[in-house]
């Protein structure tokens, strides 16, 4: 068994990975769930079993399916087509590349905007499926920021049975 002090020391080395989780496409459930498999090796999987170790792989997947999905489904609800979404996607790559990490938002909002327009030449519907994005994409952030603390919660309540 690992001493206290070390299972406080790896809840607070996983800290910044909440605070990624404010940004979208930041690496903070892996580095929350590499840091947890540390702890895990360490303690040979004594407190954090295999099967504990999985939840929390389970919570990383599902952050990484919310970080590509949330803007996505914002616009889709905006009333963005499907061509729109691939370009937006495009657009998020792109805005990711340039202006990391927030130039995800604004490529992903210029492409679908600039994607509408071209099919729809109205500004209201385009502006309405670019907002659906923006909506989308921060309902996803505020997910994963809970979807961390629960990590970090669940992490420390495993290692303290």
């Amino acid at each position: 068994m690992l001493p206290l002090y070390l299972t406080i020391l790896f809840a607070v080395i996983m800290t910044p990975g909440i605070i990624l989780s404010f940004i979208p496409m930041m690496p903070a459930f892996p580095f929350m769930f590499l840091i947890a498999g540390i702890y895990g090796l360490l303690d040979k999987f004594t407190h954090l079993s295999l099967t504990e170790f999985g939840i929390l792989g389970g919570i990383l997947v599902l952050s990484f399916i919310i970080d590509y999905s949330a803007g996505a489904l914002g616009a889709k609800y905006g009333g963005a087509s499907k061509k729109s979404l691939i370009w937006g996607f495009a657009g998020l790559l792109i805005g990711l590349l340039v202006f990391p990490p927030f130039g995800s938002f604004l490529g992903l909002f210029l492409a679908i905007l600039i994607a509408e327009y071209a099919r729809t030449k109205n500004q209201k519907k385009a502006l309405r499926a670019a907002s659906g994005s923006l909506f989308g994409s921060f309902a996803g952030v505020l997910v994963n920021v809970v979807l961390s603390m629960v990590f970090v919660g669940l992490f420390v309540f495993f290692a303290l049975r």
